[in-house]
């Protein structure tokens, strides 16, 4: 992971997104440079546009600057880390849940997770003037509707969410796009074990998680890998501590119950995963918010 080892983790929680409320926006000014990255972990998918000044972003071994009318996208629970560059900065955080996307009426078959699952270095970025300056358009239109609150501007706003990632979808190199082929298919006949796993205290087994989708486990585990860019385990895993994180940020329970309300074997076995997701204890964690 090189230097992700050492970036702590937030979790970061998007209750208000649900199929009836399928975005929010987000916005961070904020001077820099700042001197440490930021990490988060979530599981809405994300795009970040930098309206003003720069950012350094970081996923796992690869990183890039980001400047004025650039954005980077985010998969469900990757973790990744900022931190702002200039000594004026505004990024724009889009968070928008997966059940959702794409459903833009009967015209809806572009593939809409390629931005998204791609490997880090080959997803969309504008790559001169031009294209920044049209990503700075549209993000501004969009800011501009969801804080008026003009007419129509839930509409106004997903369409407009849809026709960046449209975009970006469309400039996934071909090799690239191969190996993204198929996803929404995927996403739909593994989209029952995806609910269990989110609504569940405990996740399914993979046993039970392919029975749920009337899949063998052998072909649930290649689709869900595939569509989701982590295995069936890891994601449950992520979905696990992600829960559990609330639970030690309310402070309410102890370790040993929180091991217990989420399935782990005990409060060692717990905060072994926990640190290795975080990096950091749980005391820790609770001691940061």
């Amino acid at each position: 992971m090189g230097i992700f080892e050492d970036i702590k983790l937030e979790s970061q929680d998007h209750p208000s997104l649900t199929l009836a409320s399928p975005f929010n926006i987000l916005w961070e000014y904020d001077r820099g440079p700042q001197e440490k990255l930021k990490g988060d972990v979530h599981y809405a998918l994300q795009i970040s546009i930098v309206m003003q000044g720069a950012a350094e972003v970081v996923f796992g071994d690869w990183s890039h600057v980001f400047q004025s009318g650039e954005l980077w996208w985010t998969m469900c629970w990757e973790p990744h880390a900022y931190r702002l560059l200039f000594p004026r900065n505004f990024v724009m955080s889009v968070n928008i849940n997966i059940d959702n996307l794409g459903n833009c009426g009967p015209c809806s078959d572009a593939d809409w997770l390629a931005p998204f699952t791609v490997e880090p270095q080959y997803r969309y970025c504008p790559s001169n003037d031009a294209e920044r300056g049209e990503i700075a358009l549209v993000s501004r239109k969009l800011l501009h509707a969801y804080n008026r609150k003009i007419p129509n501007w839930r509409t106004h706003c997903w369409l407009m969410i849809h026709q960046l990632i449209l975009r970006a979808s469309e400039r996934v190199s071909a090799v690239e796009q191969s190996d993204a082929n198929g996803i929404n298919a995927g996403m739909s006949r593994i989209q029952k074990a995806v609910s269990l796993v989110r609504t569940s205290k405990i996740p399914p087994s993979l046993e039970s998680a392919a029975r749920s989708c009337s899949l063998s486990v052998s072909r649930f585990s290649y689709l869900f890998h595939s569509t989701m860019g982590v295995s069936y385990g890891q994601f449950a895993l992520r979905v696990r501590l992600t829960n559990a994180a609330n639970d030690v940020r309310t402070g309410i329970y102890t370790l040993n119950e929180i091991a217990e309300r989420h399935g782990f074997c005990d409060a060692s076995s717990f905060c072994h995963a926990f640190r290795k997701v975080y990096r950091c204890t749980p005391n820790e964690f609770k001691a940061r918010k």
